[in-house]
């Protein structure tokens, strides 16, 4: 088992520790100055600890999110398995009489989307 851990929750809590131990010593010795440092170190060693917290979070996240969208394509290949083809002959299909007349197609495309404008303004 492989435990990823960010950098600065490991450099937070040795400081939130180191921060603890001056200050326990400052405390015995009545050294006010190295308590306030101590507890000073101990609170800059916690929000480290925070913030590699925050970044593993946020990794985590990233990595199920990768993990989530390849299942989602692998699933998407095995039920639809010629479907890269089947695009292929589509993409092909609309191409060639794209490149044949360009500018047809173009006052094609403008027609379908202001049509597409009127239908959708007309129902909100």
């Amino acid at each position: 088992m492989e435990i990823d851990m960010d950098e600065n929750r490991i450099t937070g809590e040795i400081k939130k520790v180191a921060g603890q131990v001056e200050g326990a010593a400052g405390k015995l010795t009545g050294d006010k100055s190295t308590e306030a440092e101590g507890r000073a170190r101990e609170l800059e060693g916690t929000a480290e600890n925070l913030v590699g917290q925050a970044k593993d979070a946020v990794s985590d996240v990233a990595d199920r999110a990768s993990s989530i969208a390849k299942d989602a394509i692998r699933a998407g290949r095995e039920r639809l398995p010629d479907a890269d083809e089947v695009y292929r002959r589509g993409n092909q299909a609309v191409r060639s009489p794209v490149e044949a007349m360009p500018f047809a197609s173009l006052v094609v495309a403008l027609g379908a989307g202001y049509l597409l404008g009127l239908l959708i303004h007309r129902r909100g």
